[in-house]
């Protein structure tokens, strides 16, 4: 099951994604937003999704992302973003 919870601050939204699912084992988590890192290597995982959305949120949005885990107890994907993205040229 997944849940998904917004709380809006003053200048900042805090979006939390949550599963139940199998969790991940701590040396997969300090990895999940490297580049090209996968735990399905020759199975069609490219290991680029989470890299890309880590550096979405942190250089481009302005906000962060984290990610807690625990085996066989599902992930937490915290999400925070200004509610103004900051301007770059």
């Amino acid at each position: 099951m997944v849940t998904i919870a917004a709380h809006v601050q003053t200048d900042q939204v805090m979006l939390t994604v949550n599963d139940d699912g199998s969790g991940m084992a701590p040396a997969v988590l300090a990895r999940i937003f490297d580049l090209f890192y996968t735990t399905k290597l020759g199975k069609g995982g490219s290991g680029l999704a989470l890299s890309i959305l880590h550096r979405l949120f942190s250089s481009v949005l302005g906000g962060s992302i984290t990610a807690a885990s625990m085996v066989g107890q599902g992930t937490t994907f915290t999400l925070t973003l200004p509610t103004r993205a900051p301007f770059r040229m």
